[in-house]
């Protein structure tokens, strides 16, 4: 971790911007406290505008949550950049002393490989009979654009659009009780119906919206679910002034044709909502776009809708 020195001069705008981006990652923070990978951006974000208390107090948080996680390495880098930036403190000497002791125990839990790296779900696992969702590290970086191949695999008619992991989802709600099958087999039958049929700059149909509107769920229920099963960050877009030109980062085979929304950058990373978390061909397809890390949350379909219409201007 650099040491803290004071905040270079950004351009107004640029400000205001992290000020946003500060403001939605608090609202996150709080309600996933062991989100590790919000409290780096909120971190960071705060470094950048000067804000050294909540720095330091955000890198004490991201302290203790690495090591109440078990990722002792990534625990020490924050407890000694803290120590590096401040006066020491004898409630972080101790808790840098602990960890130090518990790695040379030979922690059984490691630390990211990357400790910038986001965090990211085991979309895979997900897919098999009695498995759970699993939070594994993974860096998405790029060193240049995507050759041309990847790039066109990710156009509409490359990508098999039955395998957008709608299924996935589908699973997951019905193995967990969280919708009953008799509700999630017709809608998953006719959001594969709908998006297979999709027109040039339509959007696609969301499941979980399909579901809400069938079975008469709350789609706050229906998230909540997927959160608590698998510890996916929530992007409370409806709370968030959103520049077009970030969302414009994707094409809109993949905005339109599979809800994802790139709705804030910061530093060299790029934060998309998604409407499923589970479209692990839709993911691999936007990473080859982005020469950026990438960062994925779970939105609200109706909130990712509203901006999608207002982007490219498409009547309600």
């Amino acid at each position: 971790m650099p040491l803290l020195t004071s905040a270079p001069e950004i351009p107004p705008e640029e400000r205001e911007q992290i000020l946003q981006t500060i403001e939605m990652f608090e609202v996150i923070t709080q309600a996933n406290p062991q989100d590790c990978q919000s409290l780096e951006i909120l971190k960071d974000a705060y470094q950048r505008v000067g804000k050294s208390a909540e720095f330091l107090a955000t890198a004490r948080t991201l302290g203790d949550t690495y090591a109440e996680l078990g990722q002792y390495s990534a625990a020490l880098l924050e407890y000694e950049g803290i120590l590096k930036n401040a006066p020491a403190s004898p409630e972080v000497v101790a808790a840098l002393r602990e960890v130090e002791a518990k790695l040379q125990k030979g922690g059984q839990l490691k630390a990211p490989d990357n400790h910038e790296g986001a965090i990211d779900l085991d979309f895979r696992a997900a897919v098999s009979e009695n498995s759970t969702l699993i939070a594994t590290p993974s860096t998405v970086r790029h060193g240049g654009p995507a050759p041309a191949v990847a790039r066109k695999r990710a156009g509409r008619g490359e990508i098999n659009l039955r395998d957008d992991g709608n299924d996935a989802l589908a699973k997951i709600l019905i193995q967990h009780r969280i919708a009953t099958e008799d509700v999630v087999g017709p809608a998953l039958e006719r959001v594969h119906k709908k998006n297979a049929e999709l027109g040039e700059g339509a959007m696609a149909m969301s499941l979980i919206d399909e579901i809400a509107r069938r079975g008469s769920y709350e789609t706050e229920y229906l998230l909540s679910g997927v959160l608590d099963r698998g510890k996916f960050a929530f992007a409370p877009l409806d709370y968030y002034d959103i520049d077009r030109s970030i969302v414009r980062m994707l094409p809109e085979n993949l905005t339109l044709g599979r809800l994802m929304l790139p709705f804030d950058m910061m530093s060299r990373t790029v934060m998309i909502a998604m409407a499923n978390p589970f479209d692990a061909l839709g993911k691999e397809a936007a990473q080859q776009f982005l020469d950026y890390n990438v960062q994925w949350h779970l939105a609200s379909p109706s909130a990712i809708f509203r901006v999608l219409r207002e982007t490219y201007r498409i009547e309600k």
